[in-house]
């Protein structure tokens, strides 16, 4: 037992905020598994009649679908009961007990919800492959059935805010027991349950594995008892129930894959239902109510040792708040390293949508390319907005460092401008010609005066094989000089009339430029704006934090729009 909470221990720590899923319960009259089918004529009659407008819905309800299959939360409280999708055998989080009751952690929920909107409930029994689908048909209102989130799921369904941390661990017999899925041999076979991120994550990274798949959690647990897989792969917080519950099996692997979160999920669309329930479990923040769910529902199972590094309350994870030290209900604070423009002012676009979240956004700006991934590096910053890929695999192969991409945001184009000419058909012989100095960006100067006409390079020459001004060959005549990036558009200003330089767009519109203004611009119908997009970098194994995730989500959903709209800066948005 000691060995198994250890591991618990280390697996619950481990958990980072990345994602949302689901689990739920039920209101003042908490109905049976065999109210839940008397019901479903009901159920199926009130999808019907919500897929017409109703004349008399209320005005925040006017731009629904009329051919949506969910009901609007008006025609839920309309109708006088809300149906919830539950698992029935994930016991502690969803089951059926000896009187026919539904309980668990995602059940306690279920009930507030129902207590608080003022309905009876009628609980669905889910099985995990279902609950898309559940969702898509209308056949529940809200699934509450331990759903992880994942980018795949939130192009189907809407997540709300999360309440509880979770990764995918592996279980397996005390004879024989898994620690890295290496010591899985050609014959071994991995249970998984369909629908899962545990199978999504297998398929996707261990192909080579033979999984066994079933439907529900009760077949894939006699499977495991009676010998017909060497270990079975499923969210760690259910894996480790199981092994604390069944002596001889113990979790070998706690934590496998990304650090994600659980939140209910509603239908596409149905924001009315998904805005109270957000405002539903940030309220709820104030009385610790997750706490109170954990106490209630699983500190028998997990002890109150884990209780902290499970629940989140108010939507707000443990990763969000470390930083501040502000507790379960402290707001986020995400420091983040930008270029002046356009970088910092996106940022700031995007921040009154983070702080609804409960994220504050710190913006740090700095005037160079290197400090802002030293800074990064050394956790100064949380994450840094400045640079394309191509740039930080270079700093990362010069500084030996780890950084990562968590999100592309917009592609600028590189463009050639000058003070004084007008036309790169006037360009003077022998005139010089500045670029940056850096290896991602010289390349990309380079490819640019080529593709104008102004230099020649070797056959061949490509982002991917890298270029400077050694491998020109032929110049023309031109002086091609390189300086550091940043200095480029102050070296243009002071130079002799005649002068062109290749700027990064960052730069060019801090000294002024515009698109329209360039002499030339990169063709952005080949693979520019993926290569050279701009990213959000973070430290490696934080692309999945909760915080960052949603500073991505800000920046893709809109913001680059809206600056061009403000600004007429011309930046391409990476869809």
């Amino acid at each position: 037992m000691r060995k198994i909470r250890d591991l618990l221990s280390f697996g619950a720590a481990s958990i980072l905020a990345v994602s949302l899923a689901a689990c739920g319960s039920s209101t003042p009259a908490q109905t049976t598994a065999a109210a839940a089918q008397t019901t479903a004529a009901a159920q199926s009659a009130a999808a019907a009649q919500s897929a017409a407008p109703a004349a008399s819905e209320a005005a925040s309800e006017s731009t629904k679908d009329q051919n949506a299959v969910y009901r609007t939360l008006d025609e839920i409280k309309e109708s006088g009961t809300i149906n919830i999708g539950v698992f029935s055998d994930k016991n502690p989080f969803g089951y059926v007990d000896e009187n026919g009751e539904y309980q668990g952690y995602d059940v306690y929920f279920g009930n507030r919800i129902g207590e608080d909107l003022g309905l009876k409930i009628n609980y669905v029994s889910t099985e995990a492959a279902n609950r898309v689908e559940y969702l898509e048909t209308g056949k529940v209102d809200i699934i509450l059935a331990n759903f992880t989130v994942t980018p795949e799921r939130a192009e189907k369904v809407d997540f709300a805010l999360p309440y509880m941390n979770v990764a995918l661990g592996v279980v397996s017999p005390d004879s024989r027991v898994i620690t890295d899925l290496s010591e899985l041999g050609a014959d071994d076979q991995v249970i998984v349950i369909s629908g899962t991120t545990a199978e999504d994550y297998l398929i996707k990274n261990n192909p080579e594995i033979r999984l066994q798949k079933y439907d529900t959690y009760a077949n894939a647990k006699n499977a495991l008892e009676n010998g017909n897989a060497a270990a079975w792969a499923n969210d760690n917080t259910e894996v480790i129930a199981y092994a604390l519950q069944n002596p001889g099996y113990t979790v070998g692997i706690p934590s496998l894959g990304s650090q994600d979160t659980i939140a209910p999920a509603v239908s596409k669309g149905n924001e009315s239902l998904l805005n109270w329930i957000n405002d539903e479990i940030k309220s709820l923040a104030d009385e610790q109510f997750f706490h109170k769910d954990y106490e209630a529902t699983l500190v028998d199972t997990y002890g109150l040792d884990y209780e902290d590094s499970l629940v989140v309350e108010g939507g707000v994870t443990a990763a969000q708040t470390a930083d501040t030290g502000a507790g379960q209900q402290g707001s986020a604070t995400l420091k983040v390293g930008a270029s002046s423009t356009p970088h910092a002012e996106l940022l700031e676009l995007v921040k009154p949508a983070l702080a609804e979240q409960g994220i504050d956004l710190e913006i740090v700006i700095y005037d160079d390319y290197v400090l802002p991934n030293t800074a990064l590096q050394d956790g100064t910053l949380d994450a840094n907005y400045f640079q394309h890929r191509p740039y930080l695999n270079s700093f990362n192969d010069a500084n030996g460092t780890d950084l990562v991409s968590a999100g592309l945001i917009h592609y600028e184009p590189f463009g050639i401008y000058s003070y004084s000419v007008t036309d790169l058909k006037d360009l003077a012989a022998g005139a010089t010609i500045i670029v940056p100095d850096d290896d991602s960006n010289q390349t990309r100067a380079l490819l640019l005066l080529k593709q104008e006409g102004i230099i020649d390079l070797p056959e061949g020459a490509s982002v991917e094989n890298g270029v400077t001004i050694l491998d020109i060959t032929d110049d023309h005549g031109y002086q091609i000089q390189a300086v550091q990036a940043d200095a480029v558009p102050a070296l243009l200003k002071n130079s002799d009339a005649g002068t062109v330089a290749v700027i990064n767009y960052n730069y060019a519109l801090g000294a002024g430029f515009k698109t329209t203004d360039a002499l030339a611009i990169e063709d952005a119908s080949g693979d520019a704006a993926q290569t050279y997009a701009n990213i959000i970098a973070v430290r490696k194994g934080d692309e999945e934090n909760a915080a960052v995730k949603a500073l991505v989500a800000a920046l893709q959903d809109g913001a680059v729009d809206q600056y061009n709209e403000k600004t007429g800066a011309g930046i391409v948005p990476i869809r």
